[in-house]
């Protein structure tokens, strides 16, 4: 069978009933329409599925595209957390060296040791009133001392050295009357643990 029979036959079909078609015409329009169904419901079926890859594919492109900075929040946070454990040891370590009270006539015979020591005239000392802050009191002491400048240097490095926390704070170092002589003016902060925290410990 040529082209030119089909196309004769074809429009022998036009405006008749498929039911009065030829055998082969109807199988191939009843091929046709099964093979559209087919396609149709299997296009249908598709739609969920390609609409869940692409959104698949959406969310790997975010999550790739957001990795390194979600990386570096973890590496920093790490470093942190490591960061505030040593903090933690540091206060602990802080926290030992602070005594249930604070004897204010033996933070004076160590630091007028420690100025007799390094030839230092001790001026004056002024206990000042005692503040309670976060979990400790702090006790404060004004003094007044003069000699050597190499020999304050040494002073205040013995009093970093002490064996209970004491801070030298407020420092002011101005020349003396006498030639090579200068005059330290501080406030040494010494603390104790404070009530509550004692009553908890």
């Amino acid at each position: 069978m040529n082209g030119a029979t089909l196309i004769l036959q074809w429009r022998e079909l036009n405006g008749r009933h498929p039911s009065t078609w030829p055998h082969g015409w109807r199988n191939a329009l009843l091929l046709t329409l099964f093979v559209a169904v087919l396609l149709a419901g299997w296009q249908l079926h598709l739609i969920a599925e390609i609409d869940a890859l692409e959104r698949s594919e959406h969310d790997y492109a975010a999550l790739k595209s957001s990795y390194p900075e979600k990386h570096r929040r973890a590496m920093a946070f790490a470093h942190s957390a490591q960061h505030i454990q040593n903090l933690e040891q540091h206060v602990a370590t802080l926290e030992e060296q602070l005594q249930p009270f604070i004897d204010i006539d033996l933070a004076l015979d160590g630091i007028g040791d420690a100025a007799l020591k390094n030839r230092l005239q001790f001026e004056f000392a002024r206990p000042g009133r005692p503040e309670t802050k976060h979990g400790y009191v702090e006790a404060p002491i004004a003094i007044r001392l003069s000699g050597n400048y190499h020999d304050v240097g040494r002073f205040s490095a013995d009093m970093a050295a002490f064996p209970r926390l004491v801070i030298l704070d407020d420092m002011r170092m101005n020349n003396a009357d006498r030639p090579g002589q200068v005059t330290l003016e501080a406030v040494v902060l010494t603390y104790r643990r404070s009530p509550g925290k004692e009553e908890k410990s």
